[in-house]
This record gives C-alpha cells, sequence and structure tokens, in this order.
C-alpha cells in the first residue's frame, strides 16, 4: 500500500461516520457544553478539563464552584477572573496567582485579602495598592465593596497605567523561554497557555505534557508528536479526538486503541491498519512499509477534515 492509498482510504473511514454533536470525555451531567474532558455538573462551559460543578468557564482546568471565568487554573470559588491560578475565593481577577480572598486585583500573586490591587507580592491587607492594618482593611473594604463594580475598576486602570507592561506572564517556570501565560513549566519552548508541563515545544492550551511537541487542546500525554483534542496518550503521533492511545498513529475519534496505525471511530482495538485487524507480524510488517513511504514522500495529513 502506498503512502497516497493510505491517506485516501483514511479519509474515507473519518467521513463514514456521523459527526458527533459534542465532544465530551468521561464527563457527568455537564449540559450545553462541548470540548469538555473529565467534567461534571458543568453548563454552558467550552474546553475545560476537570472542571465541576461551575457554570460560564472557557479554557480552563481543575477550576470548580466557579462562575464566568476564562483561562482559570486550579481554582475554587471564583466569579469574574481570567487567567487566575491557584486562587480562592476571590473576584474579578486578571493574571493573578496564589490569591485568597480578594477582588478586583491584576498581576498579583502569593497574596490574601487584597481589594483593587496591581502588581503586588507576598502582601496581605491592601486596598488600591496601599497597605493597612488588619482591622483597618476589613472596616473599610466593606465601603468599597458596596460600590458599583465599573467605578472600581476605573479606579484598577488608572492605577495599572501608571504600573511596567510585562512581556510575559508567567509563574514558577524553570528554563522555559520564547512563550506566554505559562505555568509550573520545566524545559518548555515556545509554550502558550500551558501549565505543568515538561521537557516539551511548541504546546498550545494544553496541561501536563512530558516530551511532547506541536501539542493543541490536549492534557497528560506523554512522547507525543502533533497532538490534537487528545489526552492520555503515550507514544503516539496524529492524533484527534482520542484518548488512551498506546504506540499508535493517525488516530481519530477512538479510545484505548494501541498499535494501530490509520484507525477512525474504533476502540479498544489492536493491531490495526485502517480499522482493518492483522496478526502482530502483518502489522509490523504492512505498518512499517506505509509509514516508510510517508517518510521518503514527505507527505502530511494537511488536507484531511475531522469535525
Amino acid at each position: 500500500m502506498t503512502a497516497e492509498e493510505f491517506f485516501e482510504t483514511l479519509k474515507q473511514l473519518i467521513e463514514s461516520a456521523p459527526m458527533a454533536p459534542t465532544h465530551q470525555v468521561s464527563c457527568d451531567n455537564s449540559e450545553y457544553a462541548d470540548h469538555i474532558y473529565y467534567c461534571k455538573y458543568l453548563k454552558f462551559s467550552f474546553d475545560c478539563l476537570k472542571c465541576a460543578d461551575s457554570i460560564y468557564l472557557y479554557d480552563s482546568v481543575s477550576t470548580v464552584n466557579s462562575i464566568d471565568c476564562d483561562y482559570n487554573g486550579e481554582s475554587e470559588l471564583c466569579y469574574q477572573s481570567v487567567d487566575a491560578q491557584k486562587c480562592f475565593n476571590c473576584d474579578f481577577l486578571e493574571d493573578c496567582a496564589n490569591l485568597n480572598d480578594s477582588s478586583f486585583c491584576a498581576k498579583c500573586s502569593n497574596c490574601h485579602d487584597m481589594f483593587g490591587c496591581v502588581n503586588m507580592r507576598n502582601k496581605a491587607f491592601c486596598i488600591f495598592n496601599r497597605q493597612l492594618t488588619e482591622a483597618e482593611y476589613r472596616e473599610k473594604v466593606k465601603l468599597y465593596k458596596a460600590w458599583p463594580w465599573e467605578k472600581v475598576l476605573q479606579i484598577v486602570e488608572q492605577i495599572k497605567a501608571t504600573m511596567p507592561v510585562t512581556q510575559t506572564h508567567e509563574e514558577n517556570n524553570e528554563n522555559s523561554p520564547y512563550g506566554d501565560y505559562v505555568y509550573f513549566c520545566k524545559n518548555c519552548y515556545m509554550s502558550f497557555d500551558s501549565r505543568h508541563n515538561k521537557d516539551s515545544g511548541y504546546i498550545y492550551d494544553s496541561p501536563v505534557q512530558t516530551t511532547c511537541y506541536d501539542v493543541t487542546y490536549s492534557t497528560e500525554n506523554e512522547l507525543c508528536y502533533e497532538i490534537a483534542d487528545s489526552g492520555h496518550c503515550f507514544n503516539c503521533d496524529y492524533v484527534v479526538y482520542s484518548a488512551n492511545c498506546n504506540d499508535s498513529s493517525y488516530i481519530i475519534n477512538s479510545y484505548g486503541v494501541k498499535n494501530c496505525l490509520g484507525v477512525a471511530n474504533k476502540d479498544h482495538v489492536e493491531y490495526q491498519i485502517l480499522n482493518k485487524k492483522y496478526s502482530k507480524e502483518e502489522y509490523e510488517v504492512l505498518s512499517k512499509e506505509i509509514l516508510d513511504d510517508i517518510r521518503r514522500k514527505n507527505l502530511g495529513w494537511a488536507d484531511i477534515k475531522f469535525h
């Protein structure tokens, strides 16, 4: 079988199956939600991983009991927050990490009991970047919390205008240059909206990658290349909408496959090529011939469409 024949047959397999109305993997009681994975009790939420008991979430990871949050990670009891990492009981946050019991803060980290603060580190009991005693803070914050949120945000924007603008947004990284919105990563290159990744590159919106390259909207993969919307894969490449796959290539909308090549819409299969079963010996010979031809002709999968 030539590489061209392989790709043509794979396209036919993909197109032969009906489109799924939503993409949900191992989710419970989640209505009006799409592209969510290992979530429960979500509503009107999209592109989320391991989130629970929340509504109106977008692109968030391990966020629970929260409302109206975008790009949040490992946070709880948050409202109207963007890029809040490991925050608890907070609202109206922007680019903050490790905040507790705070409101209307931007670019703050390792703080608690803050209101309307910008660019502060390791602080507590501050209002509009002014240090107060705990007693003063408890008394005054009641007044400011009664203000209209538009008025508070106007003051916060005025404070932000006096602060330098950092080139990137990052926290707790090691040797991970050239990226933005990167948190808790090590030895990563060209990563964006990434967290808890290691020895990887060209990662977008994908947490917990180990030795992976060219990964988008995926989680908990290792030794993988060209992965999209997939998770818990090991030693795989060219995978879309799949999970729990090992030692496989060109896998589309499949679950729990192992030692497969060019499989679409299959679950728990092994030693298959283009959805056809082979013996272990036959698979090893034929798969090598196809992959060698693909590499020799330098063909890609750019013309393959999946929904």
